[in-house]
This record gives C-alpha cells, sequence and structure tokens, in this order.
C-alpha cells in the first residue's frame, strides 16, 4: 500500500535498474488510477535514481482516496511495468483534541497502627448444660376491653406497622402468636374479625 497526501506535495521515489535495454534514453511515468479516471505523471531518470513529481493532489477532484499505483519505464521502444500497488489517499493536516480531566486535590496523608495485643493466658473451659427451655402458654384473665389490649401490645411491644404483611412477620415470634391466641381464646373473639380491625 502506498500512501499519498492530499494537502503536501507528493514525490514518488525508486531505483531502476535494467537488463537488457539501455537506461540512458529512457523515461518514466507514473500512473494514479481511481473509478475511471487516470492521472500520468513525468519522471526523471539519473542514473539509476527516478524522480516523479506529483504535486498536491486535493486538486484532482475525481481521484479517490484509495486506488491503484503504477509505474511505467519506456526503454528501447520496450515498455516495462516494474511497480504496481494500491494507494491511499490522506490528509496531511488534521486537527486532534485531547481534554485533560482536572486533577482531583492530593489526598491527606494517612496513618495506620497496628498494636500487637497480649494473648489472655487460656481460662479453664467450663462446660455447663442448659436445659431447654419450655415454652409455656401465657395464662391470659378476661379483660374488659381485650381488642385495645392486643393493639397496645402490638403497637408497644413488636415491629408491627398495621399491615397485612406486617402482622404476618410479627404472628411468627412465638411468644406474640401466643399472646394473640390467648387473649382471643380468653376472651371468645374470633380471631380473623380482631385482625380485620387491627389493620389500617
Amino acid at each position: 500500500m502506498y500512501k499519498l497526501l492530499k494537502d503536501k506535495n507528493n514525490e514518488f521515489q525508486c531505483e531502476i535498474k535494467l537488463e537488457g535495454a539501455s537506461i540512458n534514453n529512457a523515461t518514466a511515468r507514473l500512473f494514479l488510477e481511481a473509478d475511471g479516471a487516470e492521472y500520468s505523471f513525468k519522471g526523471e531518470i539519473d542514473g539509476n535514481k527516478c524522480t516523479i513529481p506529483m504535486g498536491k493532489l486535493k486538486k484532482f477532484a475525481n481521484l479517490l482516496e484509495n486506488g491503484k499505483i503504477r509505474l511505467e519505464v519506456l526503454a528501447d521502444d520496450t515498455l516495462f511495468v516494474p511497480y504496481e500497488s494500491d494507494y491511499v489517499l490522506e490528509a496531511e493536516k488534521s486537527v486532534t483534541v485531547e481534554v485533560k480531566q482536572q486533577a482531583e486535590a492530593p489526598k491527606k496523608p494517612m496513618m495506620e497502627v497496628k498494636v500487637q495485643e497480649i494473648a489472655p493466658a487460656p481460662q479453664p473451659k467450663v462446660e455447663a448444660k442448659v436445659e431447654p427451655k419450655i415454652e409455656t402458654k401465657p395464662t391470659i384473665k378476661k379483660s374488659k376491653d381485650p381488642l385495645n389490649e392486643i393493639l397496645s401490645y402490638f403497637v408497644f411491644k413488636t415491629d408491627f406497622d398495621g399491615t397485612a404483611k406486617g402482622f404476618h412477620n410479627t404472628i411468627k415470634n412465638n411468644q406474640h402468636k401466643n399472646f394473640f391466641n390467648s387473649v382471643c381464646e380468653a376472651n371468645g373473639l374470633d380471631k380473623v374479625s380482631v385482625i380485620k380491625q387491627m389493620l389500617k
């Protein structure tokens, strides 16, 4: 791939070695082909060095950003094509912007201290057997206003928020559940009716 620049003077250079023909009267031309358009540039051969000036290529409106480049050399009535390749046409001048982020204020120095603690002397282990706690239902006496008693208990002694979900979560605790059931049973209350009155 041969690189050409739109807005800079381009010059093709190469070294030519001919065998079986004289280079003294040889002529060289460079061709650029793109989308049906073809441009040719005449070059000069000095010894083995060939130079072909092309100038700024932005003046050629039909020249595409890529195409074919070909060198032809005519020596002793024989046409040689010693070089053929693809070319790419690029703009030399371009502007790029790099935005730099604002630097953060330096952090205050930190100090970390590790204190080696003296391990206490091991204490003799004492194993104690704990008898399993047997839950008993609280004995609830018949009250004058059982609904108010239940509401007061749930408001002040539990996390009950007044919603059906909140009541369901609260009643999962056996202590709260036993209290609710005992008051309802001692006073002959319908549990469903009591729950409906408790909900907001």
